[in-house]
């Protein structure tokens, strides 16, 4: 009994520093450029100007510059894959922006945050597809937003 709860405990800790981490640093942003991209067949544009305008409500309250344009771009790409007999839909916010190279000091564009998510399209009408999908971007946003204010500290 008592090495399971020492188990459960670590497993917890582990999975929470998991969750609220990845890879990336998201430190120094001043200014991003925002985009929202849709390859969806079953999405219409309007889901463009509802990820935009959280996207933007997102880089106000971190207190990034959206205004203009920036060499670096924070971007959602919703795009379908098939994945086995189904068609899914995939959900994407990716920081780009051009980095110089270490071994030769020239710069090249680079991804230097990315989260993915997915939704299969199967069985749910295109009205349950675009409530998911924002939900979804939500998220993937409020993730960013953690992350950042964690790195940033």
């Amino acid at each position: 009994m008592k090495y399971l709860i020492k188990y459960i405990l670590i497993s917890s800790i582990f999975l929470v520093t998991l969750n609220a981490n990845t890879m990336y640093m998201l430190t120094k942003i001043p200014k991003v450029y925002l985009v929202v991209e849709n390859h969806s067949s079953k999405l219409n544009d309007n889901i463009k100007q509802e990820a935009l305008e959280i996207l933007k409500e997102a880089t106000k309250e971190l207190k990034i510059d959206s205004s203009g344009y920036s060499h670096r771009s924070l971007a959602v790409i919703l795009y379908e894959t098939a994945l086995e007999s189904e068609i899914v839909l995939n959900i994407e916010l990716d920081l780009g922006e051009m980095v110089k190279r270490i071994d030769d000091e020239n710069e090249v564009f680079a991804l230097t945050y990315q989260k993915r998510t997915q939704i299969a399209y199967k069985n749910k009408s295109n009205e349950d597809i675009h409530d998911l999908t924002i939900e979804k971007i939500e998220l993937l946003i409020y993730d960013f937003m953690e992350q950042y204010k964690e790195d940033n500290l």
